[in-house]
């Protein structure tokens, strides 16, 4: 028989759905940020709380994207290169973060999503010809060379998105933006897409290490896959310059959460 705590399930739903209408509103799959929840509020062991958040992450991002194709916000040809060669990095990737120590992990995920923030912010204020308009088609005929940096993208992004325990969004925004040279909107919904495939791989592979609890993965789940769902549905009504706050204020955050747990 499962055993459930049902108050700690209820705080769960109210404490991540706020945070699921901020997830669904950027694209980001936002475990780097369930981690440090779990972590900081819930004091979960940390690879305890990167396995549920990977989890979590999977039907997070199904919510969300499934907003996104709705809205148009995605480019399918891409999002599916990306995510299923993310598939196969993040069941590589879920193994080798099983011999590091948990301190260690928490900086270098933290470090990591503010790197990333950075340069996606940068690289959103980069005008590409072309690709500013957001009523631009979802997709267009693209030279070989795009498809193998849609894989090169996927399979790092994947492995690093399981080793760390974060989602690795501003690392495939970064990418969508700079090498396959989406338009910001497209950018945000074709993310969320991959990390449905990423998300779900990573989660398989580390619960085969134990490293999920069914009980915070019920609750982060409800309230984070509501909150994306409708936070979804914003992006495209979203003034760009809100947009490209938000892309960068959420990895910043959680990077923060991560490096100054006790802060």
């Amino acid at each position: 028989m499962i055993d459930l705590d049902g108050t700690l399930v209820l705080s769960l739903v109210a404490v991540t759905f706020a945070l699921g209408l901020a997830i669904g509103f950027v694209g980001a799959g936002g475990a780097g940020l369930v981690v440090a929840l779990l972590t900081s509020a819930y004091h979960l062991p940390v690879h305890t709380a990167i396995g549920t958040a990977l989890a979590t992450m999977c039907f997070v991002t199904i919510s969300g994207a499934s907003s996104h194709m709705r809205e148009g916000n995605v480019a399918p040809g891409l999002g599916l290169a990306v995510g299923l060669s993310g598939a196969v990095g993040a069941a590589f990737g879920a193994g080798l973060s099983q011999g590091i120590p948990d301190h260690v992990l928490r900086v270098l995920a933290g470090v990591a999503l503010w790197v990333l923030a950075s340069r996606v912010w940068l690289r959103s204020r980069i005008k590409v010809a072309g690709l500013i308009d957001d009523g631009a088609p979802i997709e267009r005929v693209r030279p070989r060379s795009d498809w193998a940096r849609s894989i090169g993208l996927g399979t790092s992004g994947g492995a690093a998105a399981a080793f760390f325990g974060i989602g690795m969004a501003p690392f495939l925004q970064l990418g969508f933006l700079s090498l396959l040279r989406l338009p910001l909107r497209l950018t945000v919904g074709t993310t969320m897409f991959a990390l449905v495939f990423i998300s779900a791989s990573g989660a398989v592979a580390l619960a085969r290490h134990g490293d999920v609890s069914l009980t915070y993965l019920l609750g982060t789940t409800i309230g984070l896959a509501s909150g994306a769902f409708f936070g979804a549905r914003l992006t495209r009504r979203a003034p760009r310059v809100l947009l490209r706050f938000a892309v960068v204020a959420i990895p910043v955050v959680a990077g923060a959460l991560l490096i100054f747990p006790g802060a």
